[in-house]
């Protein structure tokens, strides 16, 4: 049995391949740009380097699709954003293998931030208040009415990239300007979120036609950036109300294949506010395979058309770390020139407790990636502590949505 995976430099890759091996599979991965630490894998047998799926996402699809022309594959599976684009040659995909994914649009709905606001209304899950100006004119008048800290986000991003939480009103109209400015989105002016204090929650989900048969619900104990992105160190908990959401919200768009949700819990109320939507699996699935939901396994059942039993609940309490973002999370601390000497000796006592804890990457058994991508941290280390660290790291695997909608319709305009 032989499968077909795009993968991003990420965790959640490195579990898919090894997964998959233990599953009795030979694995092709397609890299994008640079080969990632995940190809230095004994899990992987054939290593393949496509361009970027960010600058050149028409070369980097037609390096997959050219890979399921030459070879036989059972199936394909897209990590992470490599999902978004290649969803738009579903069709083309499955006239060469199995592919379990919604459509092009229907990805691309959910994951937008303005359109949640709509379809978590319709589907009876409370989200912040939340205002989408049409101009940064707009959105100047509407931040002048704020009087509270508010979150500064744009309406397609990952990792919390161009986030911006600002706690203080008055420079509330500076900071939109900056976003505005650094990210080019004048066309497309940031959402202004009310800000909700309290833990992130996070769910990774396996639908069938809108019914969950498979998930995950953790708390975030650290994260970077440390305002709220990817977690690096996370716990398993019970929350029937993220559990309650996550089902509405799946039902409502008949999703079939992963799916992620974000919520702040009000530590006033406890309630949860939805504020993310991840429509691919997440490094959750890690966690989850650790407190006994092997959602990976239900996945490759799904792909091969068998039919995917509700799967076992997970344990609570159950803990997983990223051991080099998390050491990332205590050097952002200790650089934070506005912490106090005390609020990072405190940080570091946090950071230096030692719980029983499971890691994503480090395996005994397979040593090569561990090495490959300390020896990238190590020779990058100056530019990944930097602000913009996590857009350098995962550069080269974010999907630009935009770019990639503005060349298809130039594409299609010169068609005759």
């Amino acid at each position: 049995m032989k499968a077909l995976v795009t993968t991003p430099a990420s965790p959640t890759s490195l579990f898919v391949v090894r997964r998959l091996k233990e599953l009795g599979y030979k694995v092709t991965v397609v890299d994008s740009h640079i080969r990632s630490f995940v190809s230095y894998s004994n899990a992987v047998d054939k290593r393949i380097l496509a361009p970027s799926l960010r600058y050149d996402p028409f070369g980097f699809a037609s390096a997959v699709i050219d890979e399921l022309k030459r070879d036989q594959y059972d199936f394909y599976f897209p990590v992470l954003e490599c999902g978004f684009l290649m969803s738009y040659y579903r069709d083309i995909i499955r006239q060469h293998t199995k592919m379990v994914s919604m459509s092009f649009e229907e990805i691309t709905y959910a994951h937008n931030k303005d359109a949640m606001r709509e379809y978590a209304k319709a589907a009876g899950v409370r989200i912040p208040r939340t205002e989408a100006p049409d101009s940064v004119r707009s959105a100047v008048k509407i931040l002048e009415q704020m009087d509270g800290p508010m979150v500064i986000k744009p309406r397609v991003a990952c990792n919390a990239h161009g986030q911006a939480i600002v706690t203080d009103p008055k420079t509330a109209g500076w900071e939109y300007g900056q976003i505005v400015k650094k990210y080019k989105l004048e066309e497309n002016p940031p959402l202004i979120q009310q800000y909700i204090k309290g833990p992130l929650i996070c769910t990774v989900n396996l639908a069938v036609n809108g019914e969950v048969k498979g998930n995950v619900v953790f708390r975030a104990l650290r994260t970077v950036p440390v305002t709220g992105g990817t977690s690096s160190y996370r716990i398993t908990v019970d929350s029937p109300e993220a559990e309650l959401f996550d089902a509405r919200l799946i039902k409502h768009l008949n999703w079939t294949g992963f799916i992620s949700f974000d919520y702040m819990q009000d530590e006033a109320t406890g309630k949860l506010h939805l504020i993310d939507c991840n429509p691919r699996i997440v490094p959750g699935v890690i966690l989850g395979y650790f407190a006994g939901v092997d959602l990976m396994g239900a996945f490759v059942d799904l792909v091969n058309g068998k039919e995917v039993q509700r799967l076992p609940k997970q344990k609570s309490g159950v803990r997983c770390k990223l051991q080099f973002l998390d050491l990332g999370w205590l050097l952002y601390n200790l650089t934070d020139k506005n912490l106090s000497s005390k609020e990072k000796w405190a940080r570091f006592r946090t950071w230096a407790k030692r719980e029983r804890t499971h890691l994503d990457i480090e395996d005994i058994r397979d040593v090569k990636p561990w090495f490959a991508l300390w020896g990238f941290l190590i020779r990058n280390i100056g530019r990944l502590l930097s602000p913009e660290g996590g857009e350098i790291f995962l550069e080269h695997v974010l999907f630009d949505e935009d770019g990639f909608r503005k060349e298809v319709a130039k594409s299609a305009a010169v068609m005759p």
